[in-house]
């Protein structure tokens, strides 16, 4: 079979949830939504799954991302997905690759957190982290941005993310990994602002600095 024969086309849509469509066996893995007037069908990562049954309802928004697969040979193709973002109140603060407009009156972010969404990181499980960040920072009221992003280099051992302003990089990130991050760089406590301000006079310059010489 020649190499040309499949292909893979990367796609980022937002669109209409429909609901989630089972296979065979009736195992809910499929998610079905409306872009526009076209109605597609799309599989779901196994690690999003759990996330995603319990926050997304028929007529909810979306922001989709993934891969769809051309059989040029058998005249078919099929959608991967990668990332399904709900687009709620924290809309604004969830982009791709570029920083999104946050909607008037929307809280302005204190603190972003960005993930790489190349082919090898995505594969490495870059999709499940970003859902689980999605889910753990509605805690937060709109205060810290998720945002897709290009290459951040050293792919073979990603999923990688940076948060900010700290600008420290983590490599290998599991979705289970996620709170215990989050709380690490935005604890969730009445003095988190003035814990962090005390943090960045004392321990913090230096692991700035390292972490600073891994992403810049």
């Amino acid at each position: 079979m020649s190499k040309f024969a499949k292909q893979r086309i990367p796609f980022e849509v937002e669109g209409q949830f429909l609901g989630f469509l089972p296979d065979k066996d009736g195992k809910l893995k499929y998610l079905h939504w409306q872009a526009e007037a076209e109605v597609f069908v799309g599989k779901i990562p196994k690690p999003l799954r759990s996330a995603l049954y319990r926050t997304l309802k028929p007529g909810d928004r979306v922001q989709i991302a993934g891969e769809r697969e051309v059989d040029l040979l058998k005249e078919r193709e099929k959608w991967v997905l990668y990332r399904v973002v709900p687009l709620g109140e924290r809309a604004g603060c969830i982009a791709s690759g570029a920083e999104a407009d946050p909607e008037p009156g929307a809280p302005k972010a204190k603190g972003k957190v960005l993930v790489c969404q190349k082919s090898n990181c995505y594969r490495r499980g870059a999709g499940a982290v970003m859902q689980a960040l999605d889910f753990h920072l509605a805690a937060y009221s709109g205060s810290i941005c998720v945002q897709g992003v290009g290459c951040l280099k050293d792919c073979q051992r990603g999923p990688n993310v940076v948060f900010l302003p700290d600008k420290v990089r983590y490599s290998g990130v599991s979705p289970q990994a996620v709170p215990a991050l989050l709380e690490r760089h935005f604890p969730l406590v009445q003095q988190a602002d003035q814990s962090q301000a005390a943090a960045s006079q004392g321990a913090q310059p230096e692991e700035r600095k390292r972490a600073s010489a891994l992403y810049w």
